[in-house]
């Protein structure tokens, strides 16, 4: 064989392995969604938030589309530049927020992640999503608490979707005094889609189980008597509170768990209380310093855009209030 064919035998075989790297990047990257067990797969659509500070600040909010099957993980790098970390199943950084602290005495900021406003217990790359579930990946502070609950600017989630399934039924628990707040409540849950609202008497003893979406109306004095929402308020700082309860009055706290203010007659807010980290269900405390605030948190959450507010730890409610 001459040179001549020796180089044009060399060739043949560049191109050919030339094609077959080629076809094998496509397939690696894309051709999956191609081959024959994946025809008919069907996408379903998330809503995808990525904020800091428990919502108080909104980077991206947008409609994600990935197939059936997909892990939050997935739906998020679909919108944001991500770096993972653990194997690929945790997050290290998006959009070049990094985790770590910030500067010489300053606290640890890290990912967390919610689903339908509830703290997922799995990291992003474990978590399935299902169509109609809200993502949120907020970059916050572990300085005052680790796990907070949950996101109540959510409402009407996770009454709809719920957590890893949709709710079987709601349950919205009066106290004395408050039951025309109680029906107007199930009334704007049951317009938004959630399942049939049943309502039930606040006693003492009451507390959320296992599986249960339900939501406590009531002033404040009245939740006190209950054992549940009592022992949340004495935990505030372990359960991640923002607002709780000491005798008759609300108190706010700030980012570093101190008592900040207090809330005026009239005003009330809504704030989530359990259970989390996973647990299927969710309870939030709708509560007012008196029926009038009590009536203006349901109203507040009558009208309630999550669309247009984001996500929010706590929705305040009262004339001068609207705006927190």
């Amino acid at each position: 064989m001459d040179t001549a064919e020796r180089s044009g035998t060399r060739a043949w075989w560049y191109a050919w392995i030339t094609v077959l790297v080629l076809v094998a990047v496509f397939f690696t990257v894309r051709g999956c969604a191609f081959m024959p067990w994946n025809e008919g797969q069907e996408s379903v659509v998330v809503r995808l938030s990525i904020t800091r500070d428990f919502g108080g600040e909104v980077l991206r909010d947008e409609d994600v589309e990935v197939r059936e099957g997909s892990s939050a993980m997935q739906a998020l790098q679909k919108a944001a530049e991500v770096e993972t970390s653990y194997g690929g199943g945790f997050i290290r950084a998006v959009d070049g927020l990094v985790s770590g602290y910030d500067g010489e005495g300053s606290s640890k900021t890290d990912w967390f992640y919610y689903v339908n406003g509830q703290m997922a217990e799995v990291g992003a790359g474990d978590f399935e999503v299902r169509d109609g579930d809200w993502l949120i990946f907020d970059y916050h502070s572990w300085e005052y608490s680790v796990f907070t609950p949950a996101f109540a600017g959510c409402f009407p989630e996770p009454f709809v979707h719920g957590f890893r399934e949709a709710p079987r039924e709601c349950l919205i628990v009066c106290a004395p005094g408050c039951e025309d707040s109680g029906e107007r409540l199930a009334e704007v849950l049951r317009e938004a889609g959630a399942p049939t609202c049943d309502l039930e008497d606040l006693n003492p003893g009451w507390r959320p189980r296992q599986g249960e979406y339900a939501v406590v109306v009531g002033t404040a004095a009245e939740l006190a008597k209950n054992h549940f929402i009592a022992e949340a308020s004495a935990n505030a700082a372990r359960i991640g509170l923002t607002a709780y309860i000491a005798g008759a009055d609300i108190l706010l706290v700030d980012g570093k768990g101190e008592a900040s203010g207090c809330l005026a007659s009239g005003e009330g807010l809504i704030e989530a209380i359990g259970p989390r980290l996973g647990e299927e269900g969710s309870a939030l405390m709708v509560i007012g310093t008196d029926v009038e605030g009590v009536r203006a948190a349901v109203g507040r959450l009558a009208g309630w855009d999550n669309r247009s507010s984001g996500p929010a730890m706590v929705v305040f409610a009262g004339a001068d209030m609207d705006g927190r």
